[in-house]
């Protein structure tokens, strides 16, 4: 491998997985540098140096990377900043995993749509509704419950079931205002129990990466779905891989994808699978974890290296995991919370010491104002753990629930616990 001492990296992002970052520059004497609008994001506090500049100013972020002598940037997991990040770098001629078409293809979910079905693959079926004046004369066509989502969203934004034309009125404005075109999809609703799997590609290989059981939460105010918790293994992981691994591959490959790391939303009712939706990074609860756990790959390390080479190296670097003693699940459990502003947290670094806790990335710091969204923003971080029983399984949970406390100052434990254990256990 190449000898990275003194190399300058720069960080996008990566805030929620510092100390992954942090362990990989400080063994191969990485200098890093953190650019951005938010000084007290998690990247600048592990950077030998720091810049308040705009990371999707294009312009800027050209020039000063000349100017910086920068070797190599690490675009973190920001949809925002990559979207804008990879054609710059391209320009530069520094290494990035992706083009800007590949991007958007991928996270626009009208045009993955269209992609999935050229290749064979199941979905949803859609509407044809283009703007909200198509609503009224399309009724006829409608069998409720649907969908509406922007076509350009992650994280829950804009999500809404909708049960009938009043409720879909309002789900559609909701979807517009939270996509950044305004576009909207609008699908038949499937159990939305399901699955997400996960890809590692090098030199134009895919790995598979793992298979998850997603058990989605429901904010009812909104009726939204939020991601409650995701278990790894998946028991269904064989299966899914005799009747898909191929097809995901060649398609794939026609879009000339060589290297990162991309996850699939599934839908899973019965016999059927229903893909939904895709990232073109790191999931938004830190699946580089049990990935690393898994398959030996440290994500992380191997994007570092390659933006600072243009080598792409997935095995042999040092794993993320630190545990004495490997279980046979991997659980990503969300803290969801009630509105409010954060005032005080205690527990998280007593919970940290538990021997089958992996670790906590935590999303929001004191002050925080949390508002009712029905997204992935009432999430405060993610406890990574693993277990080998169900009776294990419920205790962490229920120690979880006994040990945070994340105070609104009025005496409010904004912590709620949102997943029905009772679900949960018909689907073990």
């Amino acid at each position: 491998m190449t000898n990275l001492t003194n190399k300058r990296l720069l960080l996008l992002g990566g805030s929620l997985w510092k100390e992954a970052i942090k362990d990989f520059a400080e063994k191969h004497n990485i200098t890093l540098i953190a650019t951005g609008n938010d000084t007290t994001a998690g990247v600048f506090e592990i950077a030998h140096e720091c810049y308040s500049i705009d990371s999707t100013d294009a312009d800027a972020m050209k020039k000063f990377i000349v100017e910086k002598q920068i070797d190599g940037v690490y675009m973190g997991g920001s949809e925002p900043v990559i979207s804008v990040a990879c054609t710059y770098l391209n320009e530069l001629g520094l290494p990035c995993y992706c083009t800007k078409a590949q991007w958007e293809l991928l996270q626009n979910k009208s045009q993955f749509k269209q992609l999935l079905i050229e290749n064979d693959l199941p979905v949803a079926p859609k509407y044809d509704i283009l703007s909200f004046a198509d609503i009224d004369s399309k009724l006829n066509d409608i069998k409720f419950p649907v969908i509406t989502k922007p076509t350009d969203g992650c994280g829950s934004n804009g999500f809404s079931v909708c049960n009938n034309a009043e409720e879909l009125k309002a789900g559609y404005e909701r979807a517009s205002a939270a996509s950044a075109s305004g576009s909207v999809i609008v699908e038949k609703f499937v159990r939305n129990d399901g699955v997400v799997v996960f890809y590692t590609f090098s030199n134009g290989k895919m790995y598979f990466s793992g298979l998850e059981d997603k058990y989605p939460v429901k904010y009812n105010e909104q009726g939204s779905y939020v991601a409650g918790m995701h278990i790894f293994e998946s028991k269904f992981k064989d299966e899914f891989r005799n009747r898909f691994d191929e097809k995901l591959e060649r398609m794939y490959s026609s879009i000339g994808i060589k290297e990162g790391s991309v996850w699939i939303e599934v839908f899973h009712d019965g016999d059927d699978y229903y893909f939904n939706e895709a990232g073109y990074r790191y999931s938004g609860s830190v699946s580089i974890y049990p990935v690393d756990y898994f398959y030996g790959i440290n994500q992380v390390a191997s994007d570092i290296y390659y933006a600072l080479t243009g080598e792409s190296v997935i095995f042999n670097h040092d794993s993320l995991i630190k545990l004495n003693k490997k279980k046979k699940f991997y659980t990503i459990y969300s803290l969801h919370l009630n509105p409010g502003v954060i005032w005080d947290v205690k527990g998280i670094r007593e919970l940290e010491k538990d021997s089958d806790v992996v670790v906590i990335p935590i999303t929001k710091g004191i002050g925080t104002k949390v508002c009712s969204t029905g997204s992935i923003a009432q999430v405060y971080g993610f406890v990574h753990f693993v277990f080998d029983t169900n009776e294990e399984l419920f205790e962490m949970i229920k120690k979880i629930h006994t040990t945070i406390i994340i105070d609104d100052g009025q005496g409010n434990n904004m912590l709620a616990r949102k997943i029905d254990l009772n679900l949960v256990k018909q689907r073990l």
